[in-house]
């Protein structure tokens, strides 16, 4: 038989369908050796462990090292509607501490990802750490890098995730499915505190509904050369209430998500392939302001990815990559706001004295990261040498291209005239509003170019492998000149299969640009018009003149600063036992000259009217710092059919700041409180303390994978568990000693927490036309409270148990 129809039989074969159920997919893979540190999920766990809503991100919760939000279980409407990745904290790093790539493509954005509201005048809700991602439909595997990282990476003092989309099959191959939740399938928590403090008054519960669709086409052309098309989307429709002098009326809100992936792979001969591929992964979201109408906005997250890379292996391994990453973290709003008066025909829309109608301006915001990067690796006398270069020319604009407005101070009567004719602002007979707030266009704009290269050496020296590596860093925002070493050496001991690895690393940071953009804001105007009386009429035209100029807080990214870096210590020890791999790992690490908001100054301004102002002027600081000390056991094993990963993980985790928009002395307060009896300064109270979030002190996760009956059933099973802990807080009791009176502060425990997660897939149908299988994922399968502490009330619920469920057929 001849190459070509034996290529021809192969693309029309149906694949097997239980090919991939020999045995149970183990959790993840965990590294071994100077590689200790680095954990991979491969496909077949992505497809099975990956929670209904898609997240591949809370498949790290199968790892020892990542955190996630203590507020994750809350059932906030906001909270279900976003359709985003999880946030997480590697190694005790923040979350926007963190590199992300998505086929070899740095993600990560350098834009403000602290704000979460989306009524803020001048400020996008949108952005996330993470900038571009995909559904775990499309995701081939996920690995962490929580320690002994490679010299090929930088730009982090966290950790790296890199996600790989899938690849195209050799054959023709087609998939599609769907699945979905709502509130019907899901139960509903409210913790005891929040109980109490509601009574009998409780308010509406969440209602909403949850779609997740899709479909791929794998698609060989010709030999050696094979393509992949897919799409899925996600969305989320939420039910929200007006307030209560809006009439409480239910309204919809909805947010969607989308991955376009279109991906070409070819063999060129030699050993050299080549690989083209686009991904367009656009999110928005919808929000209004419960007391207004006609207000909503619309943020907008994700963007376009573009690859073009060869890749070459012999003699001397190398590849070559072009890429392209477009970030849009826009809004669209109505561009002025209006808070007129609710005794005439256009203000009566609400039971207050004045009602608010309108948004606040589109604001366009935007990174694109232009990047080309190489490396090589060669055997040589000792064992391998690598090296590599890394260029990213980043590309941040934030903009608005048109003024905006609020208008306000509504005067009413008869014998108005409005000389413009009527709009919101002003109608002829009934009002017209005197005061706007101007919010002037601007553009803001920064560019910068970062430089990465290096070099690292593994030597096999008997029982010892080493891997020593040097990497250079220098962006043009900071201009400086970082060298980062990393070490890892491991010792293969006399046990068989037994290693002791140990390692001493440098991480850099990158530059943020959330200072360097609200640098360029515009300084702030209010407007007021007067009318002109004229036969016994009050005639409004748009005679607007300047009432007061000012200027707000600013944020400046000028000054030297040095690049945050975080050093490490850790050691492991890894062996095989009873048939697995067992791992205790140890990381150490300190953060210095991290990002924060620098002590305000006072500073006078000349405005254009020619009068002054004074205003607070922050700068960025290198005024942060932190700690982390972690000890993580683990043990992963496959027999047969089932698979088990098993951990534990302790840490400590101090910082000084949340976030870099956060003044390190906003967070020191020498105000006396009483502590278990003596008097203390909230400072030194709260330095017993770990961080706020991202840092439960113990976790323990256990996944467990199945395969049963003939391979037709497959299970994942995830038990995760947080051991209680004690926070010292206000505990809203006053007490006197001495005369003086003082906010008593105690230990307030937060108890035991297991959340066991349960995802199933049964194989209903099996034919020569493909396989359909049913698909159905449980959270919280105990029906747990998450969040027992909670003391909300105006939205208090949480997910208890809930529900997706699904189908997916594959050819």
């Amino acid at each position: 038989m001849n190459a070509g129809s034996a290529q021809a039989q192969d693309a029309n074969r149906l694949p097997e369908v239980v090919a991939e159920g020999d045995r149970a997919p183990v959790p993840y893979q965990p590294g071994e050796g100077v590689e200790t540190g680095t954990s991979t999920v491969e496909r077949q766990q992505v497809v099975i462990g990956t929670p209904g809503s898609g997240d591949v991100n809370q498949l790290l919760k199968t790892l020892p090292t990542v955190q996630f939000t203590r507020d994750e279980g809350l059932a906030t409407r906001e909270e279900i509607q976003d359709l985003r990745p999880a946030d997480i904290s590697i190694s005790g790093g923040r979350f926007y501490e963190n590199l992300f790539t998505l086929d070899g493509i740095d993600v990560s954005s350098r834009m403000d990802v602290t704000q979460d509201n989306p009524f803020n005048f001048n400020e996008v809700a949108g952005a996330g750490a993470q900038g571009l991602w995909l559904d775990s439909e499309l995701v081939g595997s996920v690995t962490l890098r929580d320690s002994n990282v490679s010299a090929e990476y930088g730009r982090f003092t966290g950790g790296v995730l890199e996600i790989e989309s899938r690849a195209p099959a050799p054959v023709i191959r087609a998939s599609a499915n769907a699945s979905y939740t709502s509130d019907a399938l899901t139960s509903f928590k409210v913790s005891d505190r929040s109980r109490e403090a509601l009574g009998a008054d409780f308010p509406e519960r969440p209602e909403f509904e949850k779609w997740r669709y899709g479909a791929s086409f794998d698609l060989p052309v010709m030999d050696g050369v094979t393509t992949l098309f897919a799409y899925n989307r996600s969305q989320a429709d939420v039910t929200y209430f007006r307030g209560r002098n809006y009439g409480n009326a239910p309204f919809g809100q909805s947010s969607l998500s989308e991955n376009f992936l279109g991906k070409l792979q070819t063999e060129l001969g030699g050993g050299t392939s080549a690989t083209a591929q686009l991904t367009y992964s656009p999110y928005r979201s919808e929000a209004s302001n419960a007391n207004g109408v006609d207000n909503l906005i619309t943020s907008h997250g994700g963007g376009i990815t573009g690859r073009l890379g060869v890749t070459h292996t012999g003699d001397i391994d190398w590849s070559i990559d072009a890429t392209f990453a477009h970030t849009d973290t826009s809004r669209e709003a109505p561009a002025f706001n209006y808070s007129i008066p609710s005794s005439t025909t256009n203000g009566n829309v609400c039971a207050a004295t004045n009602c608010t109608i309108g948004g606040f301006g589109d604001l366009e915001q935007r990174q694109n990261n232009y990047g080309l990067k190489a490396r090589a690796s060669a055997p040589t006398g000792f064992g391998l040498l690598s090296a590599g270069f890394d260029y990213q020319r980043i590309d941040a604009r934030r903009q608005r291209s048109e003024d905006g407005g609020a208008f306000q101070m509504g005067v009413t009567g008869a014998n108005i005239v409005c000389a413009q004719g009527d709009s919101l602002a002003c109608v002829t007979g009934e009002y017209a509003l005197t005061r706007q707030q101007v919010y002037r266009a601007y553009d803001a704009h920064v560019e910068l170019d970062s430089v990465a290269a290096w070099i690292e050496a593994r030597a096999d020296m008997g029982e010892i492998t080493a891997r020593i590596g040097l990497r250079y860093d220098h962006e043009g925002f900071l201009e400086n000149h970082n060298f980062a070493p990393r070490l890892s050496v491991a010792w293969q001991t006399p046990l068989d299969g037994w290693s002791v690895t140990l390692g001493a690393n440098r991480y850099y940071g990158r530059s943020l640009l959330a200072y360097a953009m609200r640098a360029q804001y515009p300084v702030n105007v209010t407007l007021e018009r007067a009318a002109v009386i004229s036969g016994g009429n009050r005639v409004y035209s748009d005679n607007w003149t300047i009432r007061s100029l000012s200027k707000s807080a600013t944020y400046s990214g000028d000054g030297a600063l040095e690049t945050p870096y975080s050093d490490e210590l850790s050691a492991g020890i890894n062996g095989g036992l009873l048939g697995g791999t067992l791992s205790l790992r140890g990381i150490y690490r300190e953060g210095r000259n991290e990002f924060t908001r620098a002590p305000g100054t006072t500073e006078t301004i000349v405005l254009e009217n020619g009068l002054t102002d004074t205003y607070t002027q922050y700068t960025l600081a290198n005024d942060g710092f932190s700690s982390y000390r972690g000890a993580s056991l683990e043990y992963v094993r496959s027999f047969g059919k089932h698979s088990l990963g098993l951990n534990l993980n302790w840490s400590k985790t101090r910082s000084s700041n949340d976030d870099y928009l956060v003044d390190v002395q906003d967070t020191l307060d020498g105000t006396p409180v009483l502590f278990q009896g003596e008097v203390m300064t909230i400072d030194e109270v709260e330095a017993l303390n770990q961080r706020e979030d991202f840092a439960s002190p113990l976790l323990g996760n256990v996944t467990w994978t199945a395969l049963w009956l003939d391979d037709r059933i497959q299970t994942n099973a995830n038990f995760r568990y947080r051991h209680g802990f004690s926070r010292i807080e206000d505990t809203g009791v006053n007490e006197t000693v001495e005369g003086v009176r003082y906010d008593v502060f105690d230990r307030v425990e937060y108890p035991d927490a297991l959340d066991v997660n349960l995802n199933a897939r049964i194989d209903v149908i099996r034919t020569a036309l493909g396989k359909v299988t049913a698909d159905v994922r449980v959270a919280n399968l105990l029906d747990n409270t998450p969040a027992p502490n909670s003391t909300l009330t105006t939205q208090p619920y949480q997910f208890g148990r809930s529900f997706w469920v699904g189908l997916n057929w594959r050819f």
